[in-house]
């Protein structure tokens, strides 16, 4: 059963009495789950030259507890305007939406209830391990993410399928959309030019199609490029015609609990530091912190965007150009100076055009899939390989899989081993753990001290591992990641460094577990 039909009831038409007699018609839910989308919509008699910019509604929400949350409505064509809020607490809740200046049809009040759902709520930061995340409800999630440039065009038939698949192989997150010249966030005008206070209605709602679709299938929205100012996306002008973008934005998807909010892709190369900061803290202001933000980077951000309190998590890129897949050990560091999760955004794209050859050599992707994670780091993954099996060039546009979907063959080759290393990542106490590479000799290691030890071994041959800190008898495994299957070694006690030895030469992980 889909999520949303589990706790959702039938909206119904009120008609509410309103200050000076004047009455409105307002399309609104009576009871919604818990971190459901509760949404309204109302219709104004006026036609408004320019209805982004010259009514504002504003809606004030009262929780059961007596919290307060004032959020703002949005114009959805056809003299439409809708509010969209999240509720996190079960109880009856009130709610209260007029309009700047007044407009009597969109005016409004009521109430609605809040019921227990079995959704999740918006990711978080793990408040016991910053290297994680968990949903609001405390449930840890480890993320594995599947880039999609277009995910915002693509027809609804299609995307649900491309959705479905990539579900089938453990993905639980959606990196997307990266918008273009010809799809930009804004109306374009009859001779081309853009009209930066007019927001593009195809666009978003094409995003909010793609939202529901992930939600009914658990899945979360990390955005690639939303505002603009960089990859061939014109940079907004002013301060105002930016904070109507960013105002725009959040009000579409404030009512859904599976969104974070990342910007722009490589702002260093459209945006200062400073201008970056004030874009993250606005967002920030805006959602009120109830969802994750970050900014995607040429490869990390600079250390004062990392340490700014809206800066929920680090966004990397680092393509695997080379073989040198053991070079993302360089993640412990990030994590140990500035303690965040970490997404490895842009490191194992598939047929990438400047990965080339490396980034198609399976062997040397999930070599490098696996430093990754047992340092710390959750994967964003790209199919972007050009058939019958060569890396993208620049004039192949609109070829690949992560571009059209279910619409062509995926042809990567790393969706098992990534399925198999989800698998056995969420098999462990991940939030637990942290990287430890000072306590194996592979330096590829990630473990909770005493508890469970999660080694990886690139070539096989024998290793090394410190158990001197713990006198417990441990069970130990050896992970086959090409495979997903398991060799039992057998029971092994601490006290010492003790060393193992793999089943060949191929790569394998070691498990050892109380």
């Amino acid at each position: 059963m889909k999520l949303r039909q589990r706790f959702v009831s039938a909206s119904i038409l009120l008609t509410l009495l309103l200050p000076h007699q004047l009455h409105s018609q307002v399309q609104v839910p009576t009871k919604v789950g818990k971190w459901g989308l509760w949404e309204a919509t109302l219709k104004s008699a006026h036609r408004y030259f320019n209805p982004f910019t010259e009514v504002t509604v504003i809606a004030t929400f009262r929780s059961p507890s007596g919290k307060t949350w004032t959020v703002e409505g949005f114009y959805d064509g056809d003299r439409t305007w809708k509010v969209r809020f999240m509720p996190d607490e079960v109880g009856q809740w009130r709610w209260f939406i007029r309009a700047e200046p007044p407009d009597e049809r969109l005016s409004a009040s009521g109430r609605f209830e809040c019921v227990p759902s079995q959704l999740r709520g918006p990711l978080r930061v793990h408040p016991q391990n910053p290297l994680w995340f968990a949903f609001a409800d405390g449930t840890p999630v480890y993320l594995l993410s599947f880039h999609l440039w277009n995910l915002d065009a693509m027809d609804e038939k299609t995307l649900a399928k491309t959705l479905d698949f990539l579900k089938a192989k453990g993905f639980n997150a959606i990196v997307g959309p990266h918008l273009t010249p010809k799809r930009t966030p804004w109306e374009q005008l009859p001779d081309g030019r853009i009209a930066f206070d007019r927001l593009n209605l195809s666009v978003w709602q094409g995003l909010d199609r793609a939202l529901r679709l992930m939600e009914e299938r658990g899945m979360v929205l990390i955005p690639f490029s939303i505002i603009g100012g960089t990859n061939r996306l014109p940079k907004v002008p002013d301060e105002n015609k930016l904070d109507l973008l960013l105002r725009y934005w959040v009000a579409r998807w404030q009512g859904f609990w599976n969104v974070t909010f990342q910007p722009t892709s490589e702002w260093e190369e459209g945006y200062s530091e400073q201008e970056i900061l004030e874009i993250g803290q606005r967002l920030h202001e805006l959602t009120h912190g109830r969802f994750p933000i970050s900014v995607h980077s040429l490869k990390a951000s600079s250390e004062n965007v990392q340490r700014a309190k809206w800066f929920g998590y680090h966004t990397v890129q680092d393509k695997l150009d080379d073989w040198n897949f053991g070079k993302f050990v360089w993640f412990v560091e990030l994590f140990r100076r500035v303690p965040k999760p970490i997404l490895a955004h842009e490191c194992l794209w598939e047929g990438n055009f400047y990965q080339r050859e490396a980034g198609l050599d399976i062997d040397n992707l999930r070599r490098a899939a696996w430093v990754i994670a047992l340092s710390g780091g959750q994967i964003n993954y790209a199919d972007e390989v050009v058939a019958p099996r060569r890396w993208q060039r620049r004039e192949d546009v609109n070829v690949t899989f992560s571009e059209l979907g279910m619409t062509v063959k995926p042809l990567g080759q790393l969706y098992d081993a990534l399925s198999h290393l989800a698998r056995f990542m969420r098999s462990l106490p991940f939030w637990r753990m942290q990287p430890l590479p000072e306590i194996a000799s592979t330096k590829i290691c990630l473990a909770e001290l005493g508890q469970t030890y999660a080694v990886y071994v690139p070539e096989g041959g024998t290793i090394q591992l410190d158990l001197t800190k713990t006198e417990s008898s441990f069970k130990a495994q050896w992970f086959n990641p090409r495979a997903g299957n398991w060799v039992d070694v057998g029971s092994v006690s601490g006290g010492s460094i003790r060393e193992f030895t793999a089943p060949d030469r191929n790569d394998w992980v070691l498990l050892v577990q109380r």
